[in-house]
């Protein structure tokens, strides 16, 4: 009751940058389903601004239309999610959507464990595992030239990991400009694979060419969001799970605001 007290006597705006992500809350017994939560973080003054219960546009609108000033938010980061992307661009008309460059590296990484484990069998011990996932740029020389050797013994493997270095020579790209040239130079090669993860991430790639874009232009990226989440995950792992939401947000709103 005191922190519901509490949180009632804070006042409360909108940030002009804003950082969206979800996380597991709890099974649903009844349904059978997994709960999420939405959180909401300002990156301004570094808080936890809100948690939702759920994620859907309307349970969104409804849990956060009172807060003030929505028409200052100038830059919304999210995740690849349809339903963040469509509530940001109906809520906040004049902000600017950035794709979080940690989950867009991360779009072929399943598809490299599976061809992986068709080539190599599913050995998680195996050293080339962290080394295919890993961003060619930063292993030492030694490493790359082995790995581009065995590399050459399976060209399915071979043809993804290219592309999920293609990726990270994007980020590597200064200027929105050559960025934009890039993202159209990789797409287009994509183009003529006949890999169905390929050209499944080339329809992703296309669909959020603008959020990507956008990064480059602003460089922020959704870390600070990424880092309540894992508090979150740690207050209720000391807590030994939460079963009423109620109480689980405004502990989490108390701790992290």
């Amino acid at each position: 009751e005191q922190l519901r007290k509490t949180r009632i006597r804070q006042d409360r705006h909108w940030p002009h940058t804003l950082g969206v992500d979800e996380h597991f809350f709890k099974h649903n017994k009844d349904y059978g389903q997994r709960e999420f939560v939405t959180m909401l973080v300002d990156f301004n003054q570094s808080r936890l601004m809100e948690v939702v219960e759920g994620r859907q546009t309307d349970i969104l609108r409804a849990a956060v239309g009172h807060v003030r000033g929505r028409e200052n938010v100038k830059n919304v980061v999210m995740d690849l999610s349809e339903t963040y992307r469509n509530f940001a661009r109906e809520f906040f008309p004049r902000a600017k959507i950035i794709a979080d460059k940690f989950h867009v590296v991360r779009l072929l990484h399943p598809a490299i464990n599976k061809r992986r484990k068709e080539a190599l069998g599913d050995n998680r011990s195996l050293p080339v595992r962290k080394l295919l996932l890993a961003n060619g740029n930063n292993l030492d020389p030694v490493k790359r030239w082995a790995l581009h050797k065995g590399l050459r013994q399976h060209d399915t493997l071979r043809e993804v990991y290219f592309y999920k270095e293609g990726i990270h020579r994007l980020y590597r790209t200064h200027g929105i400009e050559k960025a934009r040239q890039g993202l159209i130079n990789l797409t287009d090669a994509m183009a003529k694979s006949l890999l169905p993860e390929i050209l499944s991430l080339r329809k992703t790639l296309l669909k959020w060419k603008n959020e990507i874009l956008a990064y480059f232009e602003t460089k922020i990226t959704n870390a600070k969001t990424e880092g309540y989440n894992n508090k979150a995950k740690v207050i209720k792992r000391r807590a030994y799970g939460f079963r009423s939401f109620k109480n689980y947000r405004l502990k989490l709103l108390a701790d992290c605001s």
